[in-house]
């Protein structure tokens, strides 16, 4: 029986592929085990040169460390409110009639007894005119009325007349004399509107507003000058009613007003308002604020704090130096070149300040960290840009091209151009 070729070599060909798949799934497994070993190695080298690796040295700022002192923190409140002079007088006419002429302006000022304004006086010296003659006429019925009442009375001694007549004449007396007595009350306010026709200021100050000018006619009770007093201002704020068991007559009080720079005033509590206001349920003070070179004016805007507890002297730092973790407080410390983590104990804090008082963990001279940032691990290296080396300038090469892209010319060489 005669066998195609084709059939005789089948085994041998299925025998080779074989061979050959098994020798590429040995070759693929090589490839992928030398591969992984290799990014293995890769690996282990990355780590091993990270651990070697040396990490980057902070800097800081004078401004970004603080050195802990010691001092007292003050457990103050927040006020704000404006000044107004405490005393003032607005200074208004007693009598009608047309103003002859204002002596004072804004801004000027004036002593007690000053002439302020004068009324023109014509009416009120014809009333004056007319009292003093009514006082005379009566005063002329009174001396009539006192002869008839003494001529009685000796007749009544010696029976000659009745005691009826002497009545009359006693009774005729006495209301004579209380028409003067009427007589002597209008020419007494009729001299004391003449009077009080030429205005005076009953208060030393500064005129602040003039509300008449000369050749207007005014009535009783019309208002001429407003005069304050600078000397003393108050200053009137309002603070919330939780710190008002705090606040004691006479605490001391700093503010600062706009325009007068790092300029610090201080005044007292005076008056503590009883009934708190409706809407914001804060209490009202009143500060009383000495102005002897009336540098403050009324009506001005102040800001400051009222001084309500001093704690004793101890070491504090700013508040933004100190970090939260897992309930316990801790600072960042530059210490031999190296950042260092120290467990704090914190006290009370001034919110105007930001400073805080530290209990424990800290001494005297110790610089932390006061800004937050990333990177901050203990042993990484820091240093104070304070305390770096100063760089000292170099001459410029004779071959060096200044920033301008000229060279300079050779020495001893003019430069044409």
């Amino acid at each position: 029986m005669i066998q195609s070729p084709l059939l005789a070599t089948k085994p041998f060909f299925r025998r080779t592929t074989t061979w050959v798949a098994v020798v590429l799934v040995l070759g693929g497994s090589g490839a992928l085990f030398a591969y992984r070993a290799d990014m293995t190695a890769t690996a282990q080298a990355a780590t091993e040169a990270k651990k070697t690796e040396k990490p980057a040295t902070l800097e800081f700022a004078a401004s970004d460390v603080a050195v802990v002192n010691i001092q007292a923190i003050e457990r103050t409140v927040a006020i704000s409110g404006s000044l107004n002079p405490l005393t003032q007088s607005l200074v208004k006419s007693t009598v009608a009639g047309q103003v002859r002429q204002v002596m004072v302006r804004e801004g000027q000022a004036v002593k007690v007894g000053d002439i302020v304004a004068e009324i023109d006086t014509t009416d009120l010296r014809a009333r004056l005119d007319a009292a003093q003659a009514d006082h005379e006429e009566r005063r002329s019925r009174l001396t009539i009325a006192a002869r008839n009442r003494d001529t009685n009375q000796a007749l009544l001694k010696q029976n000659f007349i009745s005691q009826n007549a002497y009545d009359q004449t006693q009774s005729t007396y006495q209301g004579s004399d209380a028409a003067v007595r009427w007589a002597d009350a209008q020419v007494r306010m009729a001299t004391k509107a003449i009077n009080d026709a030429v205005v005076r200021s009953p208060i030393a100050g500064v005129v602040a507003k003039r509300m008449v000018n000369g050749g207007e006619r005014i009535t009783p009770d019309a208002p001429i000058v407003n005069i304050v007093d600078l000397t003393r201002l108050e200053l009137e704020a309002a603070i919330p009613a939780s710190d008002v068991p705090s606040v004691v007559i006479g605490q001391t009080v700093r503010f600062h007003v706009d325009g007068f720079g790092d300029r610090q005033f201080e005044g007292k509590v005076e008056r503590i308002n009883p009934v708190a206001e409706p809407g914001s349920r804060a209490i009202k003070l009143f500060v009383a604020v000495p102005n002897p070179d009336n540098s403050l004016k009324g009506g001005m805007f102040a800001e400051g704090v009222v001084a309500l507890s001093q704690t004793v002297a101890s070491p504090v730092i700013p508040y933004s130096a100190v970090f939260e973790e897992a309930g316990q407080s801790y600072v960042f410390s530059v210490e031999d070149g190296k950042l260092a983590k120290r467990a704090v104990s914190v006290g009370q804090k001034d919110e105007v300040s930001g400073l805080v008082a530290v209990k424990s963990g800290l001494n005297e001279g110790i610089s932390v960290v006061r800004i937050r940032m990333t990177g901050l691990k203990v042993g990484v290296p820091a240093i104070l840009k304070s305390n770096a080396p100063t760089v000292k300038n170099e001459s410029v090469p004779s071959n060096a091209v200044p920033p301008n892209g000229v060279a300079p010319a050779p020495t001893g060489e003019k430069k044409t151009g």
